[in-house]
């Protein structure tokens, strides 16, 4: 259940960062420094970024992973 509640504060707390950043924006009367759709397109590359470093760094650790289950494995033994 915590850990449901961690995955859950991310995004919320990244929302809330965002409102705030934009009612800054407001009362300073200044506009964001790039046009929606381009600081869409640069968020959803960081994300797909991300994925992909996460994803490539486990597939680089299963393969050393595995060898030190069977070597843990075979000193038990």
């Amino acid at each position: 259940m915590r850990a449901a509640l961690d995955r859950a504060r991310r995004p919320v707390v990244s929302l809330a960062a965002g409102l705030l950043m934009g009612a800054v924006y407001w009362a300073l009367d200044i506009t964001s420094p790039a046009p929606p759709l381009i600081g869409l397109t640069g968020l959803l590359g960081i994300v797909l970024g991300e994925r992909a470093a996460t994803w490539g760094r486990v597939r680089l650790a299963a393969p050393h992973q595995h060898n030190r289950r069977e070597e843990t494995h075979h000193d038990r033994s």
